[in-house]
């Protein structure tokens, strides 16, 4: 009995010297739970699950310890391997067989830990040019490789061999390999206006994901999940899907009308005037009216004409009656 554990107390020591470094860990999903991921995408967008091939998955996994290896996050070209070679490269030495218009694709990412594979394709690998490599309607394999370095962070990388022209059949097509870029093939998503709640309600179509209804309306996806109580990304043809959820409108505050201050006019300037002041004689001599001992000034101006009048013929009268007791004076008497 006692032989017997310390055989399998050394089969496990062997396990674990054997373990290649950068081993994943328990918690860290398996190569093939992305591939899993990758054709959960495909079907939500109408497209056909690709394949695994094992040499894809040899030169995938070979990518990612190296990148698990000498990568550094802040400035790494994880599409490069050993000795500069890209995806194409490292399928062909593995040993597939790439035939006349025939190419590699390829995806990676490095994230932290605690990042999911939801995280992965639906947030590191969003952009068009991801989201190509995954849902390629000419793919024809795929291999993936996920390794976590000394550091503690997680490499991705998939391999998608592509047949353009073949819609994915994996016929043997004769055709130019594109330089370009190639558009991922993804159902269009017709925006629902907002209801009078201010809430939106999006009906998925047939061939419609969860990332293409997102950006569409300009949302993440999980902010999709939370209003929709999702967990996964699983959705199906019809269903109704939260885009916004609805909001109380606030008051509109009709204008009150302001009373306007009243305009003061402007006083114009006045020039003083001259003011007569009677003397204190003339004050008891003269009406308030302009009159004086009660007659106005024309008939004063007559009384005054006739006083003179009467004092001339006074002083005439006076005169003539003088020169006449000088004519008639008594003669002198003689002694």
């Amino acid at each position: 009995m006692k032989q017997i554990k310390n055989l399998l107390l050394l089969s496990v020591l062997l396990a674990v010297m054997l373990l290649p470094n950068g081993s994943i860990t328990a918690s860290t999903p398996s190569a093939y739970d992305l591939i899993a991921a990758v054709n959960d995408l495909r079907a939500n967008n109408g497209l056909a699950a690709i394949p695994t091939d094992g040499i894809l998955m040899s030169a995938a996994q070979t990518q990612s310890d190296y990148l698990a290896n000498t990568c550094n996050l802040a400035s790494c070209n994880g599409h490069v391997g050993a000795g500069g070679t890209y995806a194409r490269d490292r399928a062909v030495a593995a040993g597939y067989n790439l035939a006349s218009g025939m190419n590699v694709i390829e995806a990676w990412a490095g994230r932290n830990p605690n990042a999911t594979l939801s995280d992965v394709i639906y947030d590191t690998w969003s952009d068009a040019d991801h989201m190509a490599v995954m849902l390629h309607p000419d793919a024809v394999g795929v291999g993936a490789g996920i390794t976590e370095s000394e550091d503690g962070y997680i490499y991705y990388v998939l391999d998608v061999a592509v047949n353009y022209g073949s819609g994915g059949s994996g016929a043997s097509v004769s055709s130019t390999i594109p330089t370009t870029a190639v558009t991922a093939q993804v159902a269009l998503v017709q925006v629902a206006p907002p209801q009078g709640d201010g809430s939106i309600v999006h009906i998925v179509g047939s061939g419609q994901s969860l990332w293409g209804i997102a950006a569409a309306y300009d949302v993440t996806v999980d902010q999709i999940k939370d209003l929709n109580g999702l967990t996964g990304d699983i959705i199906t043809t019809g269903q109704e899907l939260k885009i916004q959820g609805s909001y109380t409108p606030t008051p509109t505050l009709e204008p009150s009308a302001t009373p306007r201050q009243p305009t003061r006019t402007p006083v114009p300037a006045q020039t003083a005037q001259a003011v007569e002041t009677l003397q204190p004689d003339q004050e008891g001599n003269s009406g308030s009216d302009g009159t004086i001992l009660g007659m106005d000034r024309q008939t004063m101006g007559l009384v005054l004409i006739l006083i003179c009048g009467a004092g001339l013929a006074l002083v005439v009268l006076g005169s003539m009656n003088k020169d006449k007791g000088k004519g008639k004076q008594p003669p002198k008497s003689e002694e």
